[in-house]
């Protein structure tokens, strides 16, 4: 109904997204809290006083049911897939499908070899393509799913609060009120309004910021060489800024006393790109392209019981009247050169003692030709 106020060209649409998918979440919304309401009443006028109902059990009240459970339906899953399809845009579903018959399935499937053990599986990172690039790098954060998480809690916080209201409201028009019943439902209906108030905020907030990707053109990373990242920020918003920054983290864990701790670290980081004031249209989102170099002595991907060290392209922007905000997306960087030509030979390294085990580390390391 609320599509039908734009007027589309060809592939685009004139009108505003943001009131499209809000105008969808309202009308979705509703239709779900009329049936859960409508049936809630239908089946408590039936149960708790059958002989005042105005109708007989037979086909037309089935029907009824029917009739009124497709709304609940409908408007539940209408609304769940306008909160899904807020994180997949339209070039996206076109990328999956273009990149659908290239992709090799077997080969995919079978576990690939680890040779370095303690290096991050990148499998993960590698199973989306790109628009522009060979692969679309997956969040750390996962908006698309919170809100979903969210919309799934609204859903069945005010499904229950309907029936709960049908059944309070029954007993005041008997004149035997449910003075405990009532009570609760009053702090209920508040958390519903709430929970209402709070979705269609987040909706509105979802589409207005649009979705950030980054792409990659290769994957993993090795150190000393130069990949291209692509930066592509959708929405109707103006924005103060918006940076690119290439980041290296280091976690340890560690026990002190009987306390387990934990240290979070930036050991490197470096500015890919910055940009000013821009005002990013709805139709045509903000995109640049820029390089991204590894390091040629940085320290690989690492993975441990207790220690780790991730890579990270991360995307920071200020929009003009939106909170700011921070996406991460996860790298795997693999050992470089001189890493892979080291080699220590675990006896030499397990017959030295502690006062010498810094000599005999520098003096057990074979180059290999």
């Amino acid at each position: 109904m609320f599509r039908l106020l734009e007027k589309k060209r060809g592939e685009r649409r004139t009108g505003s997204n943001l009131v499209g998918s809000v105008g969808e979440a309202l009308l979705y919304g509703a239709m779900f809290l009329l049936g859960v309401t409508a049936l809630s009443t239908l089946v408590a006028v039936h149960v708790w006083q059958p002989q005042s109902a105005w109708y007989s059990v037979g086909v037309g009240f089935w029907l009824m049911v029917v009739v009124l459970s497709s709304f609940v339906v409908t408007g539940g899953i209408g609304l769940i897939w306008t909160v899904v399809r807020l994180g997949i845009s339209a070039e996206r579903r076109s990328a999956f499908a273009t990149h659908a018959g290239a992709l090799d399935l077997i080969h995919e499937t079978v576990p690939r070899p680890k040779d370095h053990s303690t290096v991050p599986a990148f499998d993960g990172l590698t199973d989306s393509p790109g628009t522009e690039l060979a692969y679309r790098l997956p969040s750390s954060q996962s908006p698309g799913w919170q809100l979903l998480a969210k919309t799934i809690f609204a859903l069945l916080w005010n499904g229950i609060a309907c029936v709960l209201f049908v059944i309070a409201a029954k007993s005041w028009l008997e004149g035997q009120p449910q003075w405990f019943l009532t009570c609760f439902l009053v702090p209920y209906l508040a958390v519903s309004g709430w929970s209402i108030y709070y979705l269609l905020q987040q909706i509105w907030i979802h589409t207005g910021l649009g979705q950030t990707a980054v792409e990659i053109s290769d994957h993993p990373l090795l150190p000393g060489r130069e990949y291209q990242v692509h930066l592509s920020q959708a929405g109707h918003i103006d924005v103060k800024s918006i940076e690119l920054w290439l980041l290296c983290e280091e976690e340890v864990t560690y026990r002190q006393g009987t306390d387990i701790r934990h240290e979070l670290r930036i050991v490197f980081q470096q500015q890919l790109y910055s940009q000013g004031a821009v005002e990013i249209d709805p139709v045509k989102p903000f995109r640049v392209t820029c390089t991204l170099p590894i390091p040629a002595a940085s320290m690989h991907s690492f993975q441990s019981e207790h220690n780790s060290v991730r890579w990270k392209v991360v995307v920071r922007c200020a929009p003009a009247h939106w909170p700011e905000f921070e996406r991460r997306y996860p790298i795997v960087v693999f050992p470089g050169e001189a890493t892979l030509r080291a080699v220590v030979t675990p006896a030499q390294m397990g017959q030295a003692t502690r006062g010498q085990r810094k000599a005999a580390s520098a003096s057990s390391i074979e180059v290999v030709a």
